[in-house]
């Protein structure tokens, strides 16, 4: 039911995966812009609730729309989607026999997906280009933290998967002297799938938080000095956040060879290490 004065309705951007939704964000801007006060639907896989929490509060979605069904639409969420005014397609496919990641970054491909001309998006002030989350929940920042998300892809162990994260031996090191140099605890987030990591100075600086909620994890996240991770939704939160953050990234994408950020979070407070494969 749409509210007062907000006849017309929208139902979109991207449901499927965590990272996609949060690039869609600026898509919202768009459509403000162009049906100024009009009834937005976030509409959200089921796989993917327990990012529900992350579009609370954003002043450009009237109601999140959780699909019925794990992924895609079930009866009701077809009927929700054919009742508005404009429906874009939640689940579309990249370009055909595009690469696009060498010439888009991943707003831009997202806005491209969501069947809207590209020329609009470079009309946007800088500001509105930038997907942005807004905290409805207190943060205490905790001095001395280093959080970290060492592996893409929530626990897959496949080869695609790892192609987008430091080797497991490659974290040891890295975080013992992080450790050393700054003094920090490090406070480690992911899936309890994920290889351990281990050292004495780990073990004994280290907290591991990976048995936490999704959401959980975010807040604690936000409330460390910085925040390192790889190529995945969880980075591109953070980047809608303005947390600080370092973003470690590969060409893992078939016939990369340009456009090597296109994957970063655009986020002015994020410094990206490129590792090429």
């Amino acid at each position: 039911m749409a509210k007062e004065g907000k006849d017309f309705r929208i139902h979109g951007v991207r449901q499927s995966l965590i990272g996609d939704a949060v690039v869609a964000l600026p898509v919202l801007n768009y459509l403000e812009k162009q049906h100024p006060n009009s009834y937005k639907y976030w509409h959200l896989a089921k796989k993917c609730a327990q990012a529900e929490p992350l579009f609370f509060n954003h002043p450009l979605i009237d109601e999140i729309a959780i699909s019925e069904v794990d992924e895609g639409y079930g009866p009701n969420d077809k009927a929700l989607a054919e009742s508005c005014d404009i429906a874009i397609n939640t689940t579309p496919q990249h370009p055909f026999g595009e690469h696009w990641h060498n010439h888009r970054n991943m707003v831009e491909e997202t806005w491209v997906m969501a069947g809207l001309p590209i020329e609009e998006y470079h009309n946007l002030s800088e500001e509105e280009k930038i997907p942005k989350l807004y905290k409805w929940f207190p943060i205490e920042k905790k001095p001395k933290t280093i959080a970290v998300h060492c592996f893409a892809a929530y626990g897959k162990q496949d080869p695609m998967s790892a192609a987008r994260s430091p080797r497991p031996d490659w974290w040891p090191r890295t975080l013992d002297l992080l450790i050393d140099e700054f003094d920090c605890d490090i406070w480690r987030l992911g899936h309890p799938a994920e290889p351990e990591i281990k050292s004495a100075p780990i073990l004994h600086r280290g907290h591991d938080f990976r048995e936490l909620s999704f959401f959980d994890q975010v807040k604690k996240a936000l409330s460390a000095d910085i925040y390192i991770g790889t190529d995945s939704g969880f980075s591109l939160i953070m980047g809608a956040y303005s947390q600080p953050q370092v973003t470690l990234l590969t060409n893992w994408n078939a016939m990369h060879m340009d456009n090597l950020s296109c994957l970063a979070p655009l986020n002015k407070f994020n410094i990206n290490i490129f590792q090429p494969i």
